[in-house]
């Protein structure tokens, strides 16, 4: 899987240095204030920045030395819809994920992978969108845009069983740095989440709100504040944030910080 070795980035954006890794069937959020650098690490865990300081490892090798069709089958990076993509069917959007993942397709100049179909229907299912796999994802809400957006992902790295384009099968990475949610629709994407983690053995790690009920969905929250990860949250402290990211608290001179949360 993906590991941080005092992995920092030193410039514009920074991101100060520390150390962890990212546990297969985990749904693992990110959580903090505007600016806090949430969006940073996302960018570093899916290579786009690469370390200043430390290292980020794949499969126990820095992640750029790993061929670029190779990290497309084990790390996905959502991002919001963009408008090039409005005119797409959600069935084929979500092909296109397993297409950019399987280099080898392209080289035996296949029409598709065998497993296509059966990769396209499990994501759909996986993100409740068989309803509207027939429409353009420029016609959705964006509640269904952004499930479509993830859907795609999930079939780029959890390909279907034993397709022959796929060096592995299991152990992607979903890395989501989307557009704010209401509350209710973001508890019922993590459910999602969190089942389709335990399914495909995937580290998915969704920028997350500090609402208590979603944070409950979590396996494990990193707190980000400052360009640093200020804590690393486990189940039995989740609590504390409820009160740490209420702004009254924030501003209050003697307030607890992040940090100073018993693990």
């Amino acid at each position: 899987m993906l590991s941080l070795f005092n992995t920092a980035l030193e410039g514009t954006p920074s991101l100060r240095p520390f150390s962890d890794r990212l546990v297969p069937g985990e749904l693992l959020g990110i959580c903090g204030p505007h600016g806090a650098g949430k969006s940073t690490l996302i960018g570093l865990l899916a290579g786009l920045y690469r370390p200043t300081r430390g290292s980020i490892c794949l499969d126990g090798q820095p992640l750029h030395c790993w061929p670029s069709a190779y990290r497309a089958q084990r790390i996905a990076h959502v991002i919001a819809p963009p408008r090039s993509l409005a005119d797409w069917r959600v069935r084929d959007l979500v092909g296109l994920g397993l297409l950019e993942s399987c280099s080898r397709v392209v080289q035996q100049g296949a029409a598709s992978p065998p497993c296509l179909p059966v990769a396209v229907e499990t994501a759909l299912a996986a993100l409740d969108l068989q309803g509207v796999s027939d429409r353009r994802l420029g016609t959705l809400d964006a509640v269904n845009a952004q499930r479509a957006m993830i859907a795609r992902a999930l079939c780029q790295v959890a390909a279907a069983p034993y397709c022959p384009c796929r060096q592995r099968r299991d152990n992607g990475i979903l890395l989501l740095d989307l557009e704010p949610l209401a509350h209710d629709q973001e508890q019922r994407l993590l459910a999602d989440l969190g089942a389709a983690s335990r399914r495909h053995r995937l580290c998915i790690v969704p920028v997350v709100s500090p609402c208590d009920a979603s944070l409950a969905h979590c396996d494990r929250v990193w707190w980000m504040d400052g360009g640093s990860r200020r804590a690393d949250l486990s189940p039995s402290v989740r609590h504390v944030l409820r009160v740490q990211v209420s702004s009254a608290e924030r501003t209050r001179p003697n307030a607890p910080h992040p940090n100073d949360a018993a693990p």
